[in-house]
């Protein structure tokens, strides 16, 4: 990590995802939460999150709020979101692995 020179794929007031050149690394900042993938692990996150449909696997909390449970990488650790934070995380991961194939793409 001490030699990352990682650039912004997307960044907003609450969110940032980041790629190094150096390492492959990205980094995802959304809210509280900061989770490193690799591209292949970033990649098959991105498809399978993008397949998901809320409404059909949100659970309700007993604060009485739907939201929605979703797995990582890591096997200990799942988001939890509501419908907005959802569709904001979602609209942040499809626009960053586009930039990121285009990034690849004027690279080569």
């Amino acid at each position: 990590m001490k030699n990352c020179d990682p650039h912004i794929l997307s960044q907003g007031p609450h969110f940032s995802l980041t790629h190094c050149d150096r390492c492959q690394h990205i980094g995802l900042y959304y809210k509280n939460l900061l989770i490193g993938y690799s591209r292949k692990h970033f990649a098959r996150f991105v498809e399978n999150y993008s397949k998901i449909n809320f409404n059909h696997h949100a659970v309700y909390f007993p604060d009485e709020s739907a939201r929605i449970i979703i797995k990582t990488p890591h096997k200990d650790i799942q988001i939890n979101l509501d419908f907005q934070e959802f569709t904001e995380l979602k609209n942040l991961l499809q626009e960053s692995a586009l930039l990121l194939k285009a990034y690849e793409l004027i690279k080569a």
